[in-house]
């Protein structure tokens, strides 16, 4: 029996057209995720299923020497044309980068290659068309709806004045962007999220470089601005404009654990997820005894050792890099196969900006991961973690609202929030609770900031 994919739809065209696909809103979020739509004033102008058409107005700022068109705004306009006319046939599905959105819920459009040919020069505001016939858009619906990734050739052709101004061939891929995370038994990763894994550390990094108004944070980190890179630097900027408070957030929890450092008689430090976080660096020159441990995933890994390549001295003695997934592999027999740790010294393990974004069973898989490693009743683990109002979103709080709001436009969303953290740690097996609010620790008054808490737990009863 034949299943149309209509059959698949929740939504309504004219319900998807008024949520996700209508010109006004396209063009506002386009123009806000891609600058130079703005400078330029491209526009969507109409839009159905399976079709797009645009304008990228004749202006300074997109014109060339002869007052004509420039050619690479022109395979600019053909970019997003045809990238919007794929989108209207993926009915109720958020675009990543565009649309607010979790991995779980959107796709993720990417263009593969291009090739326009420019026949006259255009003299006059350009209007772009893309419309996908019938059967190659039944085949995408089709292919995406069954979880199949999507490659197509899509024509955009272009106009101004009457006369054909060019003809653009763009090739797009369209996949679930929960496809793109590594599944389970495979050994291969997909560039894009190699790429975001990259990106994620290079903005995390490009925040630490940041300074603060707030008095309380006054430490800074030498490294942050080399690792982020120019990448990381623009990404910082985007993230501390739609969402003031993660600066502070950032900079509070990197002091916190460096304050816990300094003042536990620590002999190993396991850095669990390490990112471009380069702590491990400052704290070896401060103490030449310790030991770090810096685990994370192999992609993440290599570009770890390619930006301390860079630095002058990497502390390479007391530094130990483990390539470790902790949804598949056991943080216990990972560590415990590198003979410089010890389980049995007092070791810090820093699980940061972490436990919002996997489940509850893989946060308590790893922290009773973490529990077996504790074998000095001095040993603790450091962790941040969010309210469930940070969530669920249930929450009469305008500032956690806007905050989750910023948090799903960057397809950042939050999957897990603790309300008692002390009794969840104990229903592990883990004891010995020091729980701060971030708000208490920086003297912010906003909610976002009281529901956003570091916590310090041992395995006995002495904890400080």
């Amino acid at each position: 029996m034949i299943i149309s994919t209509m059959d698949l739809f929740d939504v309504s065209w004219e319900q998807d057209y008024a949520d996700r696909m209508n010109p006004e809103l396209l063009t506002g979020l386009l123009r806000s995720t891609i600058p130079v739509l703005d400078h330029s004033g491209w526009a969507v102008d109409k839009v159905d299923e399976g079709f797009c058409q645009s304008v990228l107005p004749l202006n300074t700022p997109t014109t060339n020497q002869h007052g004509t068109h420039q050619a690479a705004l022109i395979s600019l306009s053909a970019d997003y044309t045809g990238g919007v006319a794929l989108s209207t046939l993926l009915r109720g599905v958020p675009i990543a980068g565009v649309h607010r959105c979790c991995e779980e819920d959107s796709a993720s459009l990417w263009l593969a290659s291009m090739n326009v040919k420019y026949k006259v020069p255009s003299s006059g505001h350009l209007t772009g068309t893309c419309r996908v016939d019938a059967e190659k858009a039944e085949s995408i619906r089709r292919r995406y709806f069954c979880g199949k990734r999507v490659m197509v050739t899509l024509e955009i052709e272009f106009s101004s004045n009457g006369d054909q101004v060019a003809v653009a061939e763009m090739k797009y891929f369209a996949q679930p962007t929960k496809q793109l995370m590594p599944q389970p038994g495979s050994k291969n990763r997909s560039t894009l999220f190699s790429h975001k894994l990259k990106a994620s550390a290079r903005m995390i990094a490009g925040l630490r470089g940041r300074t603060s108004a707030n008095p309380k944070l006054t430490a800074s980190c030498p490294y942050a601005a080399l690792s982020a890179g120019p990448h990381g630097e623009l990404l910082a900027d985007r993230l501390q404009n739609a969402l003031p408070q993660l600066t502070d957030m950032v900079l509070g929890r990197t002091q916190h654990i460096d304050e816990t450092i300094r003042d536990g008689d620590y002999r190993q430090v396991v850095m669990l997820g390490a990112g471009l976080d380069m702590r491990s660096l400052r704290h070896a020159a401060e103490d030449p005894e310790k030991v770090f441990f810096e685990l994370d995933l192999p992609e993440m890994i290599d570009e770890r050792r390619r930006v301390i390549e860079q630095f002058p001295e990497g502390h390479w003695d007391q530094r130990v890099m483990l390539p470790v997934d902790f949804r598949k592999d056991s943080l216990a027999a990972s560590l415990a196969a590198d003979r410089r740790f010890d389980a049995s010294l007092p070791t810090l393990f820093i699980y940061e900006g972490c436990t919002m974004y996997f489940t509850e069973s893989e946060n308590e898989n790893l922290l009773q991961d973490v529990h077996a490693l504790m074998g000095h009743s001095e040993s603790r683990i450091w962790f941040d973690v969010v309210g469930p109002e940070i969530v669920t979103g249930r929450t009469n709080q305008d500032s956690i609202t806007a905050f989750l709001e910023g948090m799903d436009e960057l397809g950042e969303s939050f999957i897990f929030g603790v309300e008692d953290v002390g009794q969840w740690t104990q229903s592990i097996g883990l004891q010995s609770v020091h729980v701060l609010d971030s708000g208490e620790y920086l003297c912010e008054q906003d909610p976002v900031f009281s529901n956003y808490r570091f916590a310090l737990v041992g395995p006995g009863d002495s904890a400080h």
